[in-house]
């Protein structure tokens, strides 16, 4: 007989900095593009065996003292958004819930399954509290065996995906090495307003991009990159990443099974990018807040199905990328001129991606951002790295899998395009659907 998967919430606790925010830091201005972000929460589940040498409350109390002391180096995530134009740092600090589950980890590792691992986290990802409450949740779940899986949840308006693997670093330094400048260096928060100010008439109104919500299912894949690089390579494009790989065969076989269900479709794939290394004056990686931009490709409505060949889609994923890099990013001076080409082309995302006549697919990939790495916190690096997928259709999002090879998909769809891609023979011949991510060493 099937148990029910049950989360239950034991403690809830307000963590503040460790040390009050100084008054001249009390208002932390927002950029551009923090302004301009979807109000939703950045997720990820880690997954730790358990530890003999530490228990549950040990682990919880390390993680909450650490996290305090991150805050006070992280100090805009304890504060609350005014008027889409700052941060009020008043200090009323992060949400940590502690919660208990009903099996051991290995249940949820065998068959991960997305409805499942939501309970995991401390909020809905898309909760509008992204934008009116706490900026920062933390859940930490333990399982019967002695395993344990932190759900960490930051406000996307001050945190794209590589913040947040900035921000997990940082704490873990904390937690591991008692210093959260032993992990990473920080540069000044004010970095990306300085650079890319906030617009007053972006103040307490609508947002310009709203992700459309309807009733989808989301389904995680694992691929060998090395099996499809060679099927992608061209004389265009001898040697394709491994992400270039992926994601022309997932956006293929997406493509066709709309295709199935609406005939004449045209497809549109925008790739997100991470701007601070591409800006005319470069940006630290660990620069927090949003620094995301995102070039698009088209399959158009008539093309055969040679036309959207692997190689093909992967030279014109590549040429597309080079014009953005050429034409857009030397706008990024930062001043007035380059917020305005920034809300020019939010506008643009926005009108394409809630377009009935279009399949636009919103495709970001978290491959290379060291995950694994960045969040050991004494007892180990993590044994799985987990999104939980969206509730936003045409979703494709990559991560890395704990072996540094295996790519995951998670891809959100509506249920008829997700029946139809069931059928598609080519994803089927390349990609697991949702293996066990489960090890011997794990009970």
């Amino acid at each position: 007989m099937t148990v029910e998967f049950k989360v239950k919430l034991v403690a809830k606790e307000t963590i503040r900095p460790s040390s009050p925010t100084p008054d001249h830091e009390k208002n932390f201005k927002l950029s551009v593009f923090d302004q301009l972000t979807p109000i939703l929460y950045t997720s990820v589940l880690l997954f730790y065996a358990s530890n003999a040498s530490t228990s549950s409350r040990h682990q919880s109390s390390r993680l909450k003292s650490s996290l305090s002391k991150v805050l006070a180096h992280f100090y805009p995530l304890a504060g609350r958004i005014r008027d889409n134009l700052y941060i009020d740092c008043d200090d009323s600090g992060a949400e940590f819930v502690e919660a208990k589950a009903n099996c051991p980890l290995s249940h949820i590792l065998d068959r991960p399954c997305p409805a499942l691992l939501r309970k995991l986290l401390p909020i809905n990802t898309e909760s509008p509290e992204a934008s009116t409450g706490r900026l920062m949740l933390i859940q930490a779940n333990t399982f019967g065996c002695g395993g344990l899986a932190i759900g960490v949840c930051l406000s996307h308006k001050i945190a794209d995906a590589t913040t947040l693997r900035t921000f997990i670093k940082g704490w873990s330094a904390a937690a591991f090495l008692g210093e959260v400048s032993a992990g990473i260096e920080i540069p000044p928060l004010d970095t990306a307003s300085a650079q890319f100010p906030p617009l007053a008439e972006l103040a307490a109104t609508s947002p310009v991009v709203v992700l459309p919500k309807v009733r989808c299912t989301t389904r995680r894949y694992v691929f060998d990159p090395t099996e499809i690089t060679p099927l992608a390579a061209s004389e265009a494009v001898p040697e394709p990443t491994r992400i270039e790989a992926v994601v022309a065969l997932v956006w293929r076989c997406v493509a066709r099974a709309s295709r199935k269900n609406d005939p004449g479709r045209q497809s549109l794939l925008s790739q997100a990018v991470n701007l601070r290394g591409r800006l005319p004056e470069p940006l630290p990686e660990t620069t927090v807040g949003n620094f995301v931009g995102g070039f698009k490709v088209e399959i158009v409505p008539w093309a055969e199905e040679s036309e959207i060949e692997l190689k093909k889609l992967v030279s014109h994923m590549r040429e597309a990328k080079r014009e953005y890099f050429a034409s857009y990013t030397p706008r990024l001076s930062g001043g007035g001129e380059s917020c305005l080409a920034i809300v020019e082309a939010a506008a643009k995302f926005g009108m394409l991606i809630n377009s009935g006549a279009v399949d636009f697919y919103n495709c970001s990939s978290w491959c290379g951002l060291g995950l694994y790495d960045a969040a050991d916190f004494g007892w180990g690096r993590p044994a799985w790295v987990s999104l939980v997928g969206v509730e936003y259709k045409n979703s494709i999002v990559l991560v890395d899998a704990r072996d540094g090879d295996m790519v995951e998909v998670w891809l959100t769809l509506s249920q008829a395009d997700m029946d139809a891609l069931d059928a598609d023979g080519e994803l089927l011949r390349f990609a697991s659907l949702n293996p066990s991510v489960s090890g011997s060493s794990i009970p």
